[in-house]
């Protein structure tokens, strides 16, 4: 495969619910079918935005949305998402994937699986309005770096090092323990 030019690529998103897995296709209409027969709905109308790091005081957190006008004709969505509450995506999983398109016709006939590029779990939802008819449905989802907070506070010797890899490591017995040179390395 790696001799195989890549001329394009769908951004997809798998979300977990009690009801089932929904593949969306990010930013882009229509609908696509991968290898493996999996139905991917797009829209224009649904964006990622990008994953958060956990610096100067921000919590770490991702965020998935949809923005729709509502039909006043048709039931309220939010509604219907906020009767479910956010126990229905709580600790589920959101897993984010790459679909690598090789020719154009393989938006009809794909040649390649969709390819996994992180995996997440979702925390909760979100609604906002604007207007007297535009909406928006976001899901948050931890971060790489949610654990940060938890890290395991080791010091770098022989002991918390082989805590980390799980055995007796006696290389680090011979770590300098002050930083002073007699004599320069560089000019």
């Amino acid at each position: 495969m790696s001799d195989v030019e890549i001329i394009g690529k769908l951004e997809l998103v798998n979300i977990n619910t009690p009801d089932g897995d929904f593949g969306f296709i990010v930013g882009t209409d229509g609908l696509f079918t991968d290898v493996n027969g999996k139905n991917w709905f797009g829209s224009q109308l649904i964006k990622a935005g990008r994953v958060e790091q956990s610096v100067n005081g921000i919590a770490p957190a991702g965020e998935l949305s949809m923005s729709f006008f509502q039909d006043p004709d048709a039931p309220d969505l939010i509604g219907q998402v906020k009767s479910l509450g956010n126990d229905y995506i709580n600790g589920r999983l959101v897993k984010f994937y790459v679909q690598p398109i090789t020719d154009p016709s393989e938006l009809y006939n794909p040649m390649l699986p969709p390819e996994l590029l992180m995996t997440r779990v979702m925390r909760t939802l979100k609604y906002s309005t604007s207007g007297a008819q535009s909406r928006e449905i976001a899901i948050t989802f931890e971060s790489v770096f949610e654990n940060r907070r938890r890290a395991r506070r080791l010091v770098y010797n022989t002991v918390d090092h082989s805590k980390l890899i799980g055995r007796i490591n006696p290389s680090l017995e011979f770590i300098p323990t002050v930083d002073f040179q007699e004599q320069k390395l560089f000019d």
